[in-house]
């Protein structure tokens, strides 16, 4: 019976020792585990000081470790790697918070990343992302703006990538890129939106008068567009032919035009045009008081002057004044410039300060200073805008230009008056028999039930001299 016992033990003893050899005795961590069990495999640690245990291998080392759907980089000391860092010719980046490997765009440093489906950062290439196309530098930062690449002028923006079919504004000067992203050089070139338009090389699209192969040329202000027809620019007449070629100029002193805004709705400028207006003055918005937006713009402004622009009308400005202080004038004149420029607005008649509000400017104003105040304010408020490359002029009433501020003083200094009396007036008058002090203001808006074709609603009519234009 000892005998049969003694031959069982001395049979399990070698079944394990069979199984050790087989199988090991495992020591992980400070523990012995016998035929791997029970399984230690998983975290160590806690926080910035984790380390992982692998129960075939100990603690991970110098190695890329996926757990449960995340990578890990563990380095030499076995704790888990934040930030950046270069393996087997790559750069990889691990989260600063929980070492997790990131992909996609990172934005560190005030510079933005891509990291590849691999965790790779893109390097030194132009990478498509989706259906964008972006350029990384040596560092792998992303590219914005003008780049040059073989040879070739591309422009890339932020999110968005390579400009493709469009024009942007590169140091003041308008270029078109094409479909390739590659830059437009020097010729004329039509445009999706109908204009047809001359770049020269560097220099970008060309405005204004120009003389192009030797011929001369008249092109939009605000966007380039050739002209042709019958074209009203800086106080001149243009005929152009249809090729764009400007045939002759005449002078002609007194303009016969209109001023519009929203209350006009959507007008036909093109019918406009054809009747006979030589020029517009487009409300631009309103300096609010101070309880309102420092500058709220007219929602018809941009359409309004460009449409005209392009039907060779030529354009000016209005804005109403609630606002009676310097300070809130100036703000409002820095929102109306950058939201001129954000839509490549440029006039060529002045900017009018519309002074004629009872209830706020002239309360507000009548409280801090009254009649010296309002001409000092309107003075003031027009030497801002020529600060910001405007002509700048004023337009009030009969009885406010009498009254309420010195109008004639500040005409007589060289502003631009636009002066509003048309009160029971329901004809067109002769511009040459209308008189002010003696004079004539620079603007008169003599008649406010004119019937325009293409303008749905009565419509302010006036008179400009060109004489009285300083």
């Amino acid at each position: 019976m000892n005998k049969n016992r003694s031959s069982i033990v001395l049979i399990i003893v070698l079944l394990a020792i069979l199984l050790v050899l087989a199988f090991g005795l495992r020591y992980y961590n400070g523990y012995f585990f016998f035929f791997d069990l029970p399984d230690r495999s998983g975290w160590v640690g806690e926080g910035s000081e984790r380390q992982y245990l692998d129960r075939h291998a100990g603690i991970v080392k110098d190695k890329v470790l996926e757990i449960d759907g995340e990578k890990y980089y563990f380095g030499d000391d076995g704790y888990v790697y934040k930030g950046e860092i270069e393996l087997d010719g790559n750069f990889y980046y691990f989260d600063e918070n929980t070492g997790v490997m990131r992909f996609g765009w990172i934005e560190r440093g005030g510079d933005r990343y891509y990291y590849d489906d691999e965790g790779r950062k893109i390097v030194d290439q132009v990478y498509a992302v989706g259906d964008s196309v972006f350029l990384f530098d040596k560092g792998g930062a992303e590219v914005v703006g003008p780049a040059t690449i073989d040879g070739e002028q591309y422009f890339f923006e932020s999110l968005t990538g390579m400009v493709t079919d469009s024009e942007i504004e590169v140091g003041g000067a308008w270029f078109y890129y094409t479909a390739d992203g590659t830059r437009f050089g020097t010729g004329w070139i039509t445009l999706a939106d109908g204009r047809t338009v001359y770049y020269d090389g560097g220099s970008g699209m060309l405005f204004g008068e120009q003389t192009i192969d030797g011929d001369p040329y008249l092109l939009s202000i605000s966007r380039g567009k050739k002209m042709s027809g019958t074209v009203y620019f800086d106080g001149r007449v243009f005929d152009i032919s249809e090729s764009g070629v400007v045939l002759g100029i005449e002078r002609v002193p007194i303009w016969s035009g209109i001023d519009v805004s929203v209350h006009q709705e959507l007008i036909d400028w093109e019918a406009v045009a054809e009747s006979g207006v030589e020029f517009a003055i487009v409300r631009a918005g309103y300096f609010a008081s101070e309880d309102l937006p420092v500058f709220k713009p007219d929602d018809h402004y941009v359409q309004n002057v460009l449409g005209a622009q392009e039907n060779g009308i030529s354009v000016g400005a209005y804005i109403y004044l609630y606002n009676w202080k310097i300070e809130g004038i100036e703000e409002g004149i820095d929102a109306f410039h950058e939201h001129s420029a954000l839509n490549r607005i440029r006039l060529d008649l002045p900017v009018f300060l519309d002074v004629e509000d009872k209830d706020y400017f002239k309360a507000g104003s009548d409280e801090v200073g009254g009649y010296d105040y309002r001409t000092a304010l309107v003075r003031e408020g027009m030497d801002y805008l020529r600060s910001k490359g405007y002509a700048a002029g004023f337009y009030t009433f009969l009885n406010w230009a009498n009254r309420e501020f010195d109008a004639e003083r500040l005409f007589r200094e060289g502003y631009p008056f636009w002066l509003a009396n048309w009160y029971g007036n329901n004809e067109d008058l002769d511009p040459e028999t209308l008189s002010w002090n003696d004079t004539k203001p620079s603007v008169w808006q003599f008649r406010a039930t004119g019937e325009i074709p293409g303008i749905r609603k009565e419509t302010d009519k006036n008179y400009l001299y060109w004489d009285r234009m300083p």
